[in-house]
């Protein structure tokens, strides 16, 4: 069998499509469920499964396009073939394109049926997300190969995942529209989508922080792959200064939410973890190594998640 024809077993695939990475679309969609479930005291079980399918299937190809395109494009051959899971495990590109296809497939297929359930204006809304998710790393001028990198990925993973959770739950109480013969009204309650978007941000912040990383940590290669990510504009000392802020962000918004009573005043217990995130962001601060500091990015945004998660949860069953 020619090296470059061997099988994809799960586990293969399962690297192929990160599928360890997607705690940055779950955690913003479990979170955004329960918020919504906590505040409007809606929940619609139908429409949060078909979400839950559809934006596994659409991240997964994502990352199948990233690391495809990164296969293609590589100019230093030892990442090509050392590190690059295609070449890595000598897989047939061919087959790894189809895979990217029907991933897109599915993840349409879950969206439209959404639209249909929930309201048409949610065609140009995820239509928007497909487009940002596909030229992330497709295309002449990938956004992941542009200083755009972290905004993008921050706002729409961050935001845009969470905003639709709680889309899913009831489209009337955010965005709507209403057709009255030829006419097309539309309702947006735009002070509830600005509250959601403050909920939000330390998710927009942390997921923009493991681009960040992965970036601060990738310099030397990217710089190899003629990649211009926005480390190389601003160098790495400030990279490191930006990583800093975008990790205190999300607790300055946690705190403003506990005052605003958007969010449990239970929440207040979550300083414990204070101690533990910090020694993650001053471990990163110290050293920028792939395989031993980029999963404290990781870390800390599964840490602050998980306080997030807890605190809704616990405020939900004992009704707090």
């Amino acid at each position: 069998m020619s090296p470059k024809n061997k099988p994809l077993t799960l586990s293969i695939f399962f690297e192929f499509v990160e599928l360890r990475t997607k705690v940055a679309s779950v955690f913003p969609m479990m979170i955004g469920t329960l918020w919504s479930i906590y505040h409007y005291q809606q929940f619609n079980l139908i429409n949060t499964l078909l979400f839950v399918l559809a934006v596994l299937s659409f991240d997964m190809c994502t990352t199948a396009i990233n690391n495809t395109m990164d296969y293609k494009k590589a100019i230093d051959t030892a990442y090509q073939h050392e590190d690059n899971v295609i070449g890595k495990h000598h897989l047939d590109d061919k087959q790894m394109v189809r895979i990217i296809f029907w991933l897109l497939l599915f993840a349409s297929l879950f969206s439209l049926v959404l639209v249909y359930r929930t309201d048409i204006l949610l065609l140009p809304i995820g239509g928007l997300c497909f487009l940002i998710g596909i030229f992330y790393t497709f295309g002449p001028l990938p956004l992941s190969r542009l200083p755009l990198g972290e905004p993008f990925s921050g706002i729409t993973m961050g935001f845009g995942i969470f905003f639709l959770a709680v889309f899913m739950q009831n489209p009337d109480r955010l965005l709507s529209s209403h057709w009255i013969g030829a006419v097309m009204r539309i309702d947006w309650y735009w002070l509830e989508t600005i509250m959601i978007f403050w909920l939000s941000l330390p998710f927009v912040c942390l997921i923009a922080n493991i681009m960040l990383a992965n970036n601060l940590c990738d310099l030397e290669q990217d710089l190899k792959n003629e990649r211009r990510t926005v480390v190389y504009y601003i160098g790495k000392e400030n990279g490191i200064r930006l990583y800093t802020l975008l990790s205190f962000i999300p607790w300055a918004v946690w705190c403003s939410g506990i005052v605003l009573g958007q969010i449990p005043l239970l929440g207040a217990a979550g300083v414990v973890i204070m101690p533990l995130y910090i020694k993650h962001l001053k471990a990163f601060q110290r050293e920028q190594i792939k395989r031993q500091t980029f999963v404290l990015s990781i870390k800390n945004f599964v840490l602050f998640s998980m306080m997030y998660l807890l605190t809704i949860l616990i405020a939900l069953i004992f009704h707090i």
